[in-house]
């Protein structure tokens, strides 16, 4: 319907400045018959002139051809058959009756009349099919977009945070003869593209390919769900769990971010947080899962059933995502002015920091708790769902406080409040202590996941290069989650699970100060202010 009436008001607009053009063309035949009949012998007389407008007068001098002078023109008779040159001073009252005659242009007053400019119809034509509409900020669509994107977390930023169950059959079963450190690569891989590849899927998503991410990403999670299920060593764990998965979230992570914006305006930070919830509750149900029916049915089966689950969950986004149309604005992959901004730079740094010790404690604290016996079986096998379970209440309280108190104060608290928990853990030695010391854990790396991006924007002038400044900034993260896992392995290995909680506090205690720094250079060392 907006296509068709575009069509009828360029039509209207093209038949406007035609007709224009004929009334042009008509004056100006008819101006230059006037002039040829000056060239006549007998002299003319002077044109019927209207009173100057506004005190403004315009002097023009025509030139005139005539063979025999007039008589009333005191012209020495010198060569009569050659034609002279005489001039005529004329007065008109404007430019519009200087080629229109008194009166002026007829089709500026017809648009004058309509409260018109001549061009309206065309530049409506022009301009109405593309105006982008504003976002709904509600209704049925919109809230299918943020199930949508809940599942989407669910089986990526939940996945992830699930491998500490792996991690612990790894070490007891299938891969015994293995040492940590090399069993939390196969984790470590995974995160790593899921967070590096959306620096590549951020562009291909403003394309309008946002669909096709969606089924590739499906598709190579539950592949290489399937795959890893026969997998019987580490080298194809590595394939199938660390590669295929972790290409396929690579693909998805950045559309459960990104599909939500053109939906929503200032509900936007509460659809966040309800999308987001999705990577604890991915994290409280499959380590239970795992736990419950593995000595039942075996590994095979269980990991079979979570592909089965994520197909069907990720089916659900599928049917439900309506991608936005292909983005104007082509972002490019480096905004090189991110360089000259410490405040930024410095804001990398420290969550580099944090993503090198936070997920330590993820994937080493159900061993930890057996090793220590500190907790019963029964217990442990709840501890990592625990440990999720308190990041959901992370992740949505403090975005109801942010106005009052500034979203990198809270964010300075809540990864101070990780590095005080990981240091504790080396001093746990009983069941009310370690279920304590996880639920902190856990609230507190909720908050970081939460008001982390958010902070971006912050720090952001400049919002068309948020999506640049985000992936440039995860690309350099991921190198940390590669790294962070393996080196908790290596010191567990090496030392005991004491030192990999000390490693993680250093770093997170280190990165809360670099987050510090980043505020006081954004504001100036002003720290009454809410930022």
């Amino acid at each position: 319907m907006t296509q068709r009436l575009a069509e009828q008001a360029l039509y209207l607009s093209l038949i406007h400045s035609f007709r224009r053009r004929c009334w042009i063309t008509s004056r100006s035949v008819h101006q230059a018959g006037l002039d040829n009949e000056s060239v006549l012998p007998t002299p003319q007389p002077q044109p019927h002139l209207s009173p100057p407008i506004e005190g403004e007068t315009a002097r023009q001098t025509i030139p005139v051809l005539a063979s025999t002078p007039p008589a009333a023109l005191a012209i020495p008779a010198t060569d009569t058959t050659q034609p002279t040159r005489i001039e005529r001073t004329m007065e008109y009252t404007s430019d519009k009756e200087k080629s229109y005659g008194p009166g002026g242009d007829p089709m500026q007053k017809l648009d004058e009349e309509s409260g018109s400019d001549g061009n309206d119809d065309f530049k409506s034509a022009s301009q109405s099919p593309t105006k982008p509409a504003d976002p709904p900020n509600g209704g049925l669509k919109a809230w299918l977009q943020v199930l949508g994107s809940f599942f989407i977390y669910f089986n990526t930023w939940g996945l992830v945070a699930s491998f500490g169950t792996f991690q612990v059959y790894y070490e007891a079963d299938l891969l015994r003869e293995h040492s940590s450190f090399a069993i939390s690569t196969v984790g470590s891989l995974q995160s790593f593209l899921m967070v590096f590849l959306g620096l590549f899927a951020g562009p291909i998503f403003d394309l309008g390919y946002a669909k096709q991410l969606l089924w590739v990403g499906t598709m190579l999670i539950v592949t290489g769900s399937i795959l890893q299920s026969f997998s019987q060593n580490l080298w194809q764990l590595l394939l199938t769990q660390g590669l295929c998965i972790g290409v396929g979230m690579g693909g998805l992570a950045v559309l459960g971010v990104a599909i939500l914006s053109p939906w929503f305006t200032t509900k936007l930070p509460m659809a966040t947080g309800i999308a987001a919830a999705g990577s604890g509750v991915g994290g409280l149900v499959l380590p239970i899962l795992f736990r419950s029916i593995q000595p039942e049915i075996g590994f095979r089966w269980t990991v079979r059933t979570m592909a089965l689950i994520a197909l069907a969950t990720l089916s659900v986004s599928i049917l439900t995502m309506e991608p936005p149309k292909p983005s104007a604005f082509r972002r490019p992959l480096i905004d090189r002015s991110a360089f000259k901004d410490p405040p930024y730079l410095f804001f990398v740094g420290a969550c580099c920091l944090v993503f090198l010790g936070m997920y330590t404690p993820f994937v080493y604290v159900p061993g930890y708790a057996l090793a220590r016996h500190a907790v019963s079986t029964e217990i442990d096998k709840y501890l990592l769902a625990i440990l999720n379970g308190a990041s959901i209440v992370g992740r949505t309280i403090p975005i109801l406080f942010t106005a009052q108190l500034g979203r990198m104060n809270m964010l300075i608290v809540a990864v101070a409040s990780l590095s005080i928990s990981a240091f504790c853990l080396s001093a746990v030695t009983h069941t009310p202590g370690l279920l304590v010391t996880v639920i902190f854990y856990g609230c507190s790396s909720g908050a970081f996941f939460s008001l982390q991006p958010a902070t971006f924007s912050l720090l952001t002038e400049d919002k068309k290069y948020i999506g640049t400044r985000l992936g440039m900034a995860y690309a350099v993260m991921s190198v940390a989650l590669l790294l962070g896992s393996p080196v908790g392995g290596a010191l567990v290995r090496s030392i005991g699970y004491y030192s990999a909680w000390i490693w993680a506090g250093v770093t997170l205690a280190l990165g809360s100060i670099m987050i510090a720094c980043s505020r006081g250079l954004a504001t100036k060392w002003d720290w009454r202010k809410t930022l």
